[in-house]
């Protein structure tokens, strides 16, 4: 049978017919049809495995260039067809699409079914301790959708507005909590809570993302500049505690105390917010670069783990290469040492010539790849191998992390006027019920204000920082933490001491020497760990045991003692 039946019969298609243009075309040549013809890229594919892993990588990359175009063009209008109905914000037309981007988004959001049971519960006469309990765990989704709704106004009104938007609404679950509290004249519970807030911060939110994303990674980075802004604007707040507290450990009459104690806090309080504007304008239109995060390789880099870049026990026992590698070597040297003529063995003579060409052709071309696939295999192309499913995942997770626009501004300012109120009547329920749980538990107000109630404002927070900080982004997870604690003590603070001035309550910046003492340690210590602009998990657990040691202390605290000053509170 001739040759060309036999290599038709084995593709299972049908033969060409001889005096077909295709076959008239080549007649001479050897070749009876266009088929025949050796194809560059699967003769290169075929030949690559031949020549070592950066020859074959090569010849992958040539061979898969036009089927990647093709299914790119493929795929563009199925992806942007999804894309825009993803990206499309939702007006108030859409209340299902609301609904679903904002309360079927999160698992956190199944605590919702407790907000209308909160919210009855104090018409309803329940249990001091049940009304609590209740409206504690109402708090905590209320409080995600408040930052949800927050960011979506902020991406249409800008930077500046967007800013001021986070300032005032980033913390609305301690504001309003404040708000309240400061009425009922529960100073007690307005300071510890505000203080309470950033320990919890500071201290387990920040120590969870370190030790967290330390164990992931080996080392994780971020922005130095922007730890050192943070830390000199907590230096500042730490200031603003400890001048009333040195003050009144003056030698004065106690009407001279109260009166300069009650000026000082309300003149402190109106530059911290200057200066907290001030950080605002510094952060969003003149230095922005001083805050911008830290390149994706530099963190990949600090995130590497020694063992990554160890070889293993049978490459160390090979002088650093595989048995594969070896193979590989060996038929490069094999193939350098063979003719186009040897290669072509088991070619019909008809076609002898014509595949010797070709193949001459072939390896004349692709002489860089054979000469590059001489070389051993360096460890550097080792790690891209191992670290290339890595960069997709980085990559991926850069997409995800970019902000879209999912509501509209006028769902955005319902949603948020409609969680704003909900909040409202949760949190008034709740200070309302911290007397009777605190009877019923025998706690001291101080330990319900220093722990818990900062957990029902900074719940979905937390989650938010840690879940960034495993991803290796610290920048985004210092901001959370670190950025948070300055909102509080730089504005949430200070503004409610002025509030109080204008209400006539004594709300003054003045804390015990107890809580005075905590907060300087713990700004210290914290300036202490971010100021290298590196961290690890051992930091972490330094934080997270921090916490543990300051809670047990407020646990038990003397329950008939003020951590503010008795002589102010009895002046109200």
């Amino acid at each position: 049978m001739p040759n060309i039946f036999k290599r038709i019969l084995r593709r299972d298609s049908p033969p060409t017919p001889l005096h077909s243009p295709q076959a008239t075309q080549f007649e001479g040549s050897g070749i009876r049809s266009s088929s025949d013809i050796p194809d560059p890229i699967t003769e290169r594919r075929r030949s690559s495995k031949h020549w070592g892993p950066r020859a074959a990588n090569y010849a992958n990359r040539a061979a898969r260039r036009s089927t990647d175009s093709r299914r790119q063009t493929s795929t563009s209008a199925t992806s942007s067809a999804e894309n825009t109905g993803k990206t499309r914000p939702a007006g108030l037309k859409d209340p299902l699409l609301i609904l679903r981007r904002s309360v079927f988004a999160s698992w956190i959001n199944v605590l919702l079914v407790l907000v209308p049971v909160g919210i009855a519960s104090h018409p309803a006469h329940f249990p001091d301790v049940a009304v609590f309990i209740i409206n504690f765990f109402a708090i905590i989704p209320l409080a995600k959708l408040l930052g949800y709704a927050t960011e979506q106004l902020a991406l249409h009104l800008g930077d500046a507005v967007g800013g001021l938007l986070n300032a005032t609404f980033g913390n609305a679950v301690e504001l309003l909590v404040g708000i309240l509290a400061l009425v009922k004249g529960e100073i007690e519970i307005v300071q510890t809570s505000l203080v309470g807030s950033i320990l919890s911060n500071l201290l387990l939110v920040g120590g969870c993302c370190f030790f967290f994303g330390g164990i992931k990674n080996n080392e994780q980075v971020f922005n130095s500049h922007a730890a050192q802004s943070y830390g000199s604007l907590l230096a500042m707040a730490i200031l603003a505690t400890l001048l009333p507290a040195a003050y009144n450990s003056l030698n004065a009459k106690d009407a001279e105390l109260k009166s300069g104690t009650l000026t000082m806090s309300h003149v402190t309080a109106i530059f911290l917010l200057i200066i907290y504007i001030a950080y605002l304008f510094f952060q969003l239109k003149t230095h922005t670069n001083l805050f911008s995060a830290v390149p994706l390789e530099e963190r990949r880099e600090a995130a590497r783990k020694p063992s990554d870049n160890e070889p293993t026990a049978e490459e160390e026992s090979s002088g650093g290469a595989s048995n594969a590698d070896r193979t590989r070597a060996a038929s490069n040297e094999e193939l350098m040492t063979q003719s186009p003529q040897d290669i072509t063995i088991g070619v019909t003579p008809a076609h002898s010539q014509t595949a010797a060409t070709s193949t001459a052709e072939l390896v004349k071309n692709n002489a860089d790849i054979v000469e590059e696939a001489k070389e051993p295999v360096s460890e550097e192309a080792v790690l891209d191998t191992k670290t290339e499913q890595t960069e997709k995942d980085n990559n991926a997770d850069d997409e995800e992390d970019e902000e879209e626009v999912e509501l509209t501004i006028l769902a955005s300012m319902a949603l948020l006027a409609i969680v704003t109120g909900l909040t409202g009547v949760c949190a008034e329920f709740l200070v309302d019920s911290i007397d009777g749980l605190t009877d019923k538990w025998n706690l001291s107000p101080s330990f319900v204000g220093m722990v818990l109630l900062p957990i029902v404002g900074n719940a979905a927070e937390h989650v938010t920082a840690v879940t960034v900080a495993i991803r290796n982004k610290m920048d985004l997870a210092m901001g959370v933490a670190v950025g948070s604690s300055i909102q509080i003590a730089l504005f949430v603070l200070p503004l409610l001491c002025i509030l109080g001035w204008i209400i006539d309550k004594p709300m003054t910046i003045y804390f015990s020497p107890f809580t005075t003492v905590v907060l300087f340690v713990t700004v210290l210590l914290v300036n202490y760990i971010i100021g290298d602009g590196r961290t690890n998990w051992l930091e972490g657990l330094v934080l997270i045991i921090a916490y543990i040691i300051v809670g047990v202390a407020y646990f038990l605290y003397p329950k008939d003692m003020d951590t503010t000053s008795s002589s102010l509170g009895s002046s109200g």
